[in-house]
């Protein structure tokens, strides 16, 4: 037989009741700021610690498909086992370099979900002009094996999330990509553009620029800071300059910054291709102080 509780015994009860609501509220606030503060992603993203490697994807890739007259040769490098479409991303060598300076940038970007097309130009002087083309030539190879039935990729992209990347000449060949066919791509990231003289303010695309402080073969001075200043205010922008780096900074040869560049390079990638609204604070908001001392000037 139950008895009806008594008056003190509801109000102890009830006050039980109370101080176990406020203990997981407060236990709740603990672990909730306990995985911010150690970097975790706010929703379900990889963490900034893990944008800094290889990311969870077993890689592959492959040539010998049908290369277009804009450019010479190319590799694609493509993620296994993605439950979803992946976005493309297309990336042109500087001046005399080939695919094989720069195609570090495949096998991390692949390894985080995207199709990443590292090209060889026609020639090892093309301009940034003729790099431009080559570039969206490589966007439409993307497209062209997403429907091609034989293609590793068949069926596997997403058409509609391309962007362009490029160092040096190729860096500048990626703006004007971005300038020219801005409505069939959704992001850019030079680095150490060259092109001198330029003005991109016909750029619409979300554009990071990655610079070099001590870049003597395209001075940032008369390259990559003029190129982010003419970038329109309404366009979505960052400018990243590394401390004491030089023209390679984000080449082969340039492994110890390959964690710090590929993190916020994927970051960007994850937010204007991907659309994950979760690293947006990182790109846009206060700079850890262990980054911040990387970079000699931050613009964003």
């Amino acid at each position: 037989m139950l008895w009806p509780l008594r008056t003190e015994d509801q109000a102890m009860l009830q006050n039980l009741q109370n101080r176990y609501s406020r203990y997981l509220l407060l236990l709740f606030t603990v672990v909730w700021l306990s995985a911010c503060a150690s970097g975790q992603a706010p929703s379900g993203g990889s963490s900034p610690e893990e944008l800094t490697r290889n990311g969870p994807y077993e890689i592959r890739s492959y040539i010998g498909f049908e290369y277009p007259a804009e450019y010479l040769r190319a590799t694609i490098y493509y993620p296994l086992n993605v439950d979803r479409p992946v976005g493309g991303i297309a990336i042109s060598p500087g001046f005399t370099q080939l695919q094989r300076h720069n195609n570090w940038w495949g096998a991390r970007l692949a390894s985080h979900g995207y199709a990443v097309l590292v090209l060889d130009t026609n020639d090892l002087r093309d301009r940034p002009e003729q790099r431009a083309e080559a570039l969206f030539a490589g966007i439409r190879t993307l497209r062209q094996e997403n429907a091609r039935g034989e293609s590793p990729l068949y069926q596997q992209l997403d058409n509609d999330r391309m962007a362009v990347m490029g160092h040096s000449m190729g860096g500048g060949g990626a703006l004007l990509a971005a300038q020219k066919y801005g409505d069939q791509l959704k992001a850019a990231i030079p680095y150490t553009p060259w092109q001198p003289d330029a003005d991109f303010s016909g750029i619409t695309i979300p554009t990071l620029i990655f610079g070099g402080e001590d870049d003597r073969i395209a001075p940032v001075a008369d390259h990559a800071r003029i190129h982010f200043d003419s970038l329109p205010d309404t366009t979505e922008k960052v400018y990243l300059e590394v401390a004491g780096g030089d023209h390679f900074i984000a080449n082969n040869q340039s492994g110890h910054l390959h964690g710090m560049l590929g993190k916020y390079a994927l970051a960007w990638l994850k937010l204007h291709l991907d659309g994950d609204e979760s690293y947006r604070d990182m790109l846009y908001g206060n700079m850890p102080t262990s980054d911040r001392q990387q970079f000699s000037r931050v613009n964003n």
